[in-house]
C-alpha cells in the first residue's frame, strides 16, 4: 500500500510540474530560420512583428492594411484585388514562377548578381507574408522559402557578400525609378550592424551550414 501511495504522489507531483514548468518558446528549424533572415533588411525597415514567431500563423487587422496594397503590387497584380482572387492569382503562378520575380525585366545596365541579392531578400519577406495573409499555403510558401535560400547559398559566398550585393540592387532598382519596397536606406551602416557580432543577426548564423533545401525533414 504505502508503495502504492509513493507512486501516486510522484504521479501528481510530475503532473503539477509539467502543468507549472515554464514553456520553451517555439522556434523555427535551423533551414527555416536561416531562409527567413534573408529578410532581415525588409524586417527592419517595416518594423513588423511576428516574421520569425513560429506561433503567428496570421496577420493582424492592422497588418494586413498595412501591407496589402505592397504584396498585391510584389505579385503585379490590381491594388484592389479580393483575398479570393489574390488566392486563386498565386495558385496558378506562385510556386512556378517564383524565381522571376524582380529579374524578368532588368535594364541592359543592371549587375544580374547584384540583381539577384535583391531578389532573394524580397522573395524571403514576401513568402512568409503572403503566408501570414492566408494567400498561400504554408508548404507551398515554405517551398519556394527554401528554394530561394538555396539559390542565395549558392550564388554568394557569405553574409557580407551578399549583403554589399543586395545594398548594390537596391541601389540600382531605386535608381530606375522602381517602387522603394524599403522606404529607408540600407547602407553599409545598415549592413555593418547586421554582421556585427554578437547583436548582429546575420552574425549569429554560419553562411551556410546545411543546405536549405534538403530532402531531410524540415
Amino acid at each position: 500500500m504505502n508503495v502504492f501511495y509513493l507512486l501516486l504522489g510522484g504521479f501528481v507531483l510530475w503532473r503539477v510540474y509539467r502543468y507549472l514548468r515554464p514553456l520553451r518558446p517555439a522556434v523555427f528549424t535551423p533551414r527555416k530560420q536561416w531562409a527567413l533572415t534573408l529578410a532581415q533588411p525588409m524586417v527592419d525597415a517595416t518594423g513588423m512583428t511576428g516574421f520569425f514567431d513560429p506561433a503567428s500563423d496570421h496577420m493582424t487587422d492592422n497588418a494586413r492594411e498595412f501591407f496589402r496594397v505592397q504584396l498585391l503590387h510584389q505579385m503585379e497584380f490590381r491594388a484592389n484585388a479580393t483575398d479570393d482572387e489574390a488566392r486563386q492569382h498565386l495558385a496558378q503562378v506562385f510556386e512556378s514562377r517564383w524565381f522571376r520575380a524582380d529579374l524578368h525585366a532588368l535594364l541592359p545596365t543592371d549587375d544580374p548578381r547584384a540583381a539577384l541579392a535583391f531578389a532573394c531578400v524580397r522573395m524571403a519577406f514576401f513568402a512568409r507574408n503572403v503566408m501570414l495573409m492566408g494567400w498561400v499555403e504554408p508548404m507551398a510558401a515554405w517551398r519556394v522559402l527554401l528554394l530561394n535560400a538555396q539559390r542565395a547559398q549558392d550564388c554568394f559566398a557569405s553574409w557580407e557578400d551578399f549583403g554589399h550585393a543586395f545594398i548594390a540592387g537596391r541601389q540600382q532598382w531605386v535608381a530606375a525609378f522602381r517602387a522603394d519596397p524599403l522606404g529607408k536606406p540600407f547602407d553599409e551602416a545598415a549592413l555593418r550592424q547586421l554582421l556585427a557580432p554578437p547583436k548582429g543577426v546575420w552574425a549569429t548564423l554560419a553562411w551556410p551550414v546545411l543546405p536549405a533545401f534538403s530532402p531531410q525533414p524540415l
